[in-house]
């Protein structure tokens, strides 16, 4: 998909369709219409904006993964996604929060602004529990409440693409301006994969999150000391090479040294033996959504079986 036919669907999704029916039409109370919406460009970006930028992110990234072939996983990390998303100080989004698995050897997981989150199946591979599950969970929920995403956009650039919208949208549009804008636009959608994938948020930011993350995990029920213990597991992986985790986050001991002292002022919970065995059918493919067909597990491309899967709960 290019930027441009990104760039259309979201005009259209964010009910500025005037945008592209200029193009076919002589209406200037239309194009008028949408100069307005953006008369206010230099503000905030919007909760809705911010979903449908998180949209056009989640598009790009899904350029570079695939997701997992295994509806019982996807159906039971979304359940495990919402249930700690119900706990943080944002519960409620636009588009609402929405979790995908992708097939991935990766350790590495992606907040899209908005509340679009993925997580590889290599980073799953090293959770033991459905707490540490949860916990990573959590940890990208924290960045979404925290805008960390989103605020990555340049505000200038912002503006740029508001008063560019708003300028050529007071005349017909022809396909020079609409690339124009659809170039721009790119350019922020660009600006956000590459502060998400490539450079990685700030050592704060990451240590905000961690935090808000251990918070989140003992409002839903789940031990926040699986925030510590699957750092461990990552501290404890030698070959620190390659995408993902290495390249965007501090090292593991260095978040350790600050999440325990967070984690030491929480409720310590104690997981839930009916949890981890919840946990483990499904690591092991062992629950399937009916209809499907195939085998099951971890990084494999479906899953068998006809048991329907169980709402995970914060108590088994």
């Amino acid at each position: 998909m290019t930027f441009l036919s990104i760039f259309i669907s979201t005009l259209m999704a964010f009910g500025l369709g005037d945008i592209v029916d200029v193009l076919e039409s002589d209406e200037v109370e239309s194009a008028l219409n949408v100069a307005e919406s953006f008369h206010h460009a230099s503000r905030e970006i919007s909760e809705v904006e911010e979903y449908y930028v998180g949209r056009s992110v989640a598009a790009t990234v899904l350029n570079m993964y695939t997701p997992l072939e295994d509806p019982a996983m996807q159906q039971y990390v979304n359940l495990i996604g919402q249930a700690v998303a119900t706990s943080s100080p944002k519960p409620t989004l636009f588009g609402g929060y929405h979790f995908l698995v992708v097939n991935s050897s990766d350790i590495n997981a992606i907040a899209c602004p908005g509340g679009l989150i993925l997580i590889s199946s290599g980073l799953i591979d090293i959770t033991s529990n459905e707490d540490e599950l949860a916990a990573i969970l959590a940890h990208e929920v924290a960045h979404v409440t925290l805008q960390h995403g989103i605020s990555s956009i340049d505000q200038a650039r912002w503006t740029e693409f508001g008063s560019l919208v708003a300028e050529e949208s007071t005349e017909r549009w022809g396909s020079s301006e609409l690339q124009s804008a659809a170039n721009n636009y790119g350019d922020i959608v660009e600006d956000v994969v590459s502060n998400i994938i490539t450079k990685g948020y700030s050592r704060e930011s990451e240590y905000q999150a961690d935090s808000l993350a251990a918070v989140i995990c003992a409002s839903a029920g789940y031990d926040p000391r699986a925030m510590s213990s699957v750092l461990q597991s990552m501290s404890s992986i030698d070959s620190r090479s390659g995408p993902g985790f290495w390249q965007t986050h501090p090292s593991p001991e260095d978040r350790l040294a600050s999440i325990n002292t967070v984690i030491s002022t929480l409720p310590q919970i104690e997981i839930d033996p009916v949890r981890t065995a919840r946990f483990n059918e499904y690591i092991s493919g062992s629950v399937s959504v009916p209809g499907s067909t195939g085998t099951g597990g971890r990084g494999s491309g479906s899953t068998g079986g006809t048991s329907t899967p169980t709402t995970p709960g914060t108590r088994g």
